[in-house]
């Protein structure tokens, strides 16, 4: 009866932690893909924001604090901890963030200085970067699964 009961008890103990790392994948899979859904939205946007500074100064504030909130979300994906199905692609996501931080950083540098430049803040490889990352969202999908 005792070793009855300890593998019973053994068993709950084991499908609890595959119930918790189940759910640490869905949560995980729901807010990366808000993520990436945000991230398209920003590639998306982008592009206007810019000529619209450009053509009108008023609208520079706009522009920075669209920047500013990106680069707060890409930091707060890049801390998540992926389960472990999702490494690979968390790395590869990471990746993607890392280069869109460095022209986040350099359009704000940018937007400092005074100059809205459409052609240099154009260039500077966001949009695509996003677009990029675009691709992770069917591997994604497939987790959620």
């Amino acid at each position: 009866m005792k070793k009855f009961i300890i593998l019973i008890s053994f068993f709950m103990l084991a499908g609890c932690g595959i119930l918790e790392e189940a759910s640490n994948s869905l949560t995980y899979v729901e807010e990366m893909t808000d993520y990436l859904n945000e991230a398209e939205q920003f590639a998306n946007d982008f592009p206007g924001l810019v000529e619209n500074a450009a053509a009108d100064p008023s609208t520079v504030p706009a522009l920075e604090t669209r920047l500013k909130d990106m680069k707060t979300e890409i930091q707060e994906i890049n801390d998540l901890t992926p389960p472990q199905l999702a490494e690979n692609i968390h790395k590869k996501v990471e990746g993607y963030n890392e280069q869109a931080l460095e022209g986040i950083d350099r359009a704000l540098v940018e937007i400092d200085k005074g100059e809205v430049h459409i052609s240099e803040l154009q260039n500077l490889e966001i949009v695509n970067t996003f677009n990029q990352l675009q691709e992770i969202k069917g591997n994604l999908e497939n987790l959620g699964q």
